[in-house]
């Protein structure tokens, strides 16, 4: 089996209705991958309603589980009815979601989450719970947001997007694209920013713009290059161009069949401080979006990539293989 192929993919569903097109990608990626699907439901305990804490009683607890098994047995045959052949099975498991989630995700190759898209949608993920996920996840993170409404769909051709920046955790994200990209059939677009040196201090002068983006090229460069040797077949587009990571990586998304970003790991509050590119990122992409941390997927073969620097919005494209 491929390394892409190792360990479960993991999908997390809830009573709202906001995980069935998780669910269905989820279905699809492990019967491309082989390997089995699992389907879990994270709940809190059913405390009654009153002034102080109470202890549930067995009436309300048979209740609950008897309601989860029953949304549990409907993602079932969703994702069979997707891929009928697919070993699937189906837990519930108690506690505060994310703590869950993370436990049931221990050992899994990818672990895949819906996300709510409107204000007052009760839903599994709040953008908190996301970003708890995301930062402390065992394995990568795919979020998968519900299909348009109405059929308005992108017309875009299909592709993967991958974000690269200078830390470990991108040339992992870097990595994991590349698999995607060749897993679907579809070539990869790397995107990467650049911006002209700052200056140390109010009178300073800013660096060349020129040397910047001709650094940013060669470094965007020399990190594909690297890996053409593992992925011969894939076709790659570099984008090398001046502007905002988080910007210029959702409005390539548009249509693509998933978008890539690493994670620091930093953490909800320290990453809501710091304004993560991943956070952002996920606000604004609407196809599935796969957060890769450092040491998650792929290491073998990016451990050798040196060099990725940011990304950013294109003004200038380099097809740097044609389509098979």
């Amino acid at each position: 089996m491929s390394r892409a192929g190792r360990g479960a993919v993991v999908v997390a569903v809830d009573g709202a209705g906001t995980a069935r097109d998780a669910v269905e990608w989820a279905s699809s990626e492990a019967a491309a991958r082989g390997c089995p699907l699992r389907i879990v439901h994270a709940h809190r305990p059913p405390w009654p309603a009153g002034l102080g804490p109470t202890v549930p009683s067995p009436e309300s607890i048979r209740m609950l589980r008897t309601e989860i098994d029953g949304i549990l047995a409907a993602e079932v045959a969703r994702a069979r009815a997707v891929a009928s052949d697919l070993e699937v099975s189906a837990t519930q498991v108690q506690g505060p979601p994310v703590r869950a989630l993370l436990a049931a995700a221990a050992g899994a190759g990818l672990l895949v989450v819906g996300s709510r898209t409107r204000p007052g949608l009760r839903g599994l993920l709040t953008r908190s719970m996301s970003i708890g996920l995301i930062a402390h996840a065992p394995c990568p993170v795919v979020v998968v947001r519900p299909a348009p409404a109405g059929g308005d769909r992108d017309l875009s051709p299909p592709r993967v997007v991958v974000g690269v920046d200078d830390t470990a955790s991108g040339r992992e994200a870097v990595g994991f694209a590349f698999r995607a990209a060749r897993q679907r059939g579809v070539p990869l677009v790397a995107v990467r920013a650049w911006a002209p040196d700052r200056p140390a201090d109010l009178e300073g002068a800013s660096g060349s713009p020129v040397l910047a983006e001709a650094f940013a090229r060669r470094t965007l460069e020399r990190v594909l290059d690297h890996l053409h040797g593992d992925f011969p077949d894939v076709p790659v587009h570099a984008l090398v161009a001046q502007g905002e990571p988080a910007q210029a990586l959702a409005t390539r998304t548009e249509g693509a069949a998933m978008a890539v970003v690493g994670s620091r790991g930093l953490g909800h509050l320290r990453g809501t401080l710091l304004g993560s590119v991943s956070q952002a990122v996920l606000q604004h992409t609407r196809c599935p979006l796969a957060v890769v941390g450092n040491g998650w997927a792929g290491r073998a073969s990016t451990d050798h990539v040196r060099g990725a620097d940011g990304f950013g919005p294109a003004e200038e494209r380099r097809d740097r293989r044609r389509p098979a």
